[in-house]
């Protein structure tokens, strides 16, 4: 990767780590202090939840001379709605609250940098809270990232623009293709001599479940960290996979198509590879984009 690098994407993640926290003041917490923090945790979460659940909705602003019926008649439906509904569930709250805990001590927040994971007593972290001394840290710390991300990110759209315009049609066509498939699961990948193959989990148009599938023929390998992708069913049915693919560049090189990949992959891992044609699927085998040396 030539910008979507390793370090644009840890910067990415690292934007406003300390947004979610609320600093406390720097000391030693006993365990009953902690019990404190947590009931006041607990208190604010659930008065949060009931202000939002009895905040009315809100007013629509309705052009007289044009075909607003429908959106009136929504907003009665809104007001009706709120009139009628059920006393807000206090301890549905609650519950919500102590499953959010104790999922937060079992996956601490990744985005927060190891220093301050190291610093700080998860069960503080897991309610987000904060020592004051170490939450101006980490928001001073923001600031620094934020620029440094911001110039990455800026370089990375000038140049990746002005790169595009200077491919073959083809070659732009795909170049969105790619872009497209940013973000989803990768449920299966083969990396062979002969071709290399990647089945996404992606969406239709109507927001339904569709396979992708990504073929590079003729591959040759110039960096592969080791692509892996492991996919299963979650309790709702939905598909999970411990690969994502993040990024991808695309480039023309010595006339063949240069293909660059940052995938989310037990850690971050780069695959980069040119290849003599490639084609991309979705659904049903409904041609996306393609490129070939022929």
């Amino acid at each position: 990767m030539r910008y979507y690098t390793k370090e644009y994407y840890t910067l990415l993640l690292a934007q406003g780590a300390a947004e979610l926290y609320e600093p406390i003041i720097e000391k030693e917490y006993s365990d009953e202090e902690i019990e404190d923090l947590y009931q006041q945790a607990m208190d604010r979460h659930i008065e949060e939840e009931r202000e939002e659940y009895d905040q009315p909705p809100g007013l629509i602003i309705v052009d007289e001379d044009g075909p607003d019926s429908e959106v009136f008649e929504l907003s009665i439906d809104a007001a009706l709605a709120y009139e009628n509904r059920e006393p807000f569930d206090e301890e549905q709250s609650r519950a919500d609250f102590e499953e959010m805990y104790r999922d937060n001590l079992e996956e601490p927040d990744e985005d927060l940098p190891d220093w301050v994971r190291e610093a700080v007593d998860p069960r503080i972290l897991a309610m987000y809270f904060m020592p004051e001394k170490i939450y101006r840290k980490l928001t001073a710390e923001d600031e620094i990232n934020e620029k440094k991300f911001d110039a990455l990110d800026d370089e990375a759209d000038e140049k990746l623009e002005e790169l595009r315009e200077t491919l073959p049609e083809a070659y732009q066509e795909f170049f969105d293709v790619l872009e497209d498939l940013e973000d989803l699961y990768v449920t299966d990948i083969e990396i062979t001599d002969d071709e290399i193959r990647m089945t996404l989990s992606g969406w239709d148009d109507d927001g339904d479940e569709e396979e992708k599938l990504l073929r590079f023929s003729s591959p040759e390998i110039i960096e592969n960290e080791g692509v892996e992708a492991q996919s299963w069913e979650d309790e709702d049915g939905d598909v999970e996979s411990d690969c994502e693919l993040l990024y991808s560049e695309l480039y023309m090189e010595n006339g063949r198509p240069e293909v660059h990949m940052l995938f989310d992959n037990k850690g971050l891992k780069y695959l980069t590879f040119s290849c003599g044609e490639a084609l991309a699927f979705y659904g049903l085998g409904t041609l996306a984009g393609h490129i070939t040396l022929n």
